[in-house]
């Protein structure tokens, strides 16, 4: 501010994200005003749907034995976090938006995870000295994390710098502090 006038915001650029689900691998580019990380904070357990979002240029790709062909489309609409797995993303500004939107969480924990035919290596964080409780909130913030698919070992694991994890298709996790 300067001399009583208010400066404009510069807007954010949008930012890549890897969605990945218990079905789907989901490249796309989401509005970082109204991010996808966003509405993974504000997803509950007893809602863990997160309300709809529309991701643009997405590229959509199945996994496993899914015969649907890989395709791209302009809108792909996310209705419910319920099959998400993880969201990820390399891109700077997702750090800026994981510390607005996930300010309490700052312990880590190196964390192996399992949900579904993935295991999610990588650092995860609570909001305290406890391992993150899920018992509120569905998701929690990753951090420099590898996807590897078990059901093929051909596939490329999926790394990702900043992310969040979803414990509804979680079968169990171990964490060190």
């Amino acid at each position: 501010m300067f001399f009583g006038k208010k400066e404009p915001e510069t807007p954010r650029n949008p930012i890549r994200i890897t969605i990945v689900t218990d079905e789907y691998l989901i490249e796309a580019w989401d509005d970082p005003e109204l991010s996808i990380f966003y509405a993974a904070y504000d997803s509950e357990v007893d809602d863990p749907t997160g309300g709809a979002l529309i991701l643009k240029d997405a590229y959509v790709k199945p996994l496993g034995k899914i015969n649907t062909p890989a395709r791209t489309f302009t809108q792909w609409r996310l209705p419910s976090f319920v099959k998400v797995i993880a969201i990820l993303s390399d891109d700077p500004i997702t750090e800026d938006i994981m510390a607005e939107a996930w300010v309490n969480y700052v312990t880590p924990f190196k964390s192996l995870l399992y949900a579904g035919a993935f295991t999610i290596e990588g650092t995860v964080f609570s909001e305290d000295d406890n391992p993150p409780d899920f018992a509120l909130r569905t998701f929690a913030p990753l951090e420099n994390s590898i996807i590897t698919y078990q059901f093929d070992k051909d596939f490329k694991p999926i790394q990702g710098r900043w992310g969040v994890v979803n414990s509804v298709l979680m079968h169990g996790f171990s964490i060190e502090k």
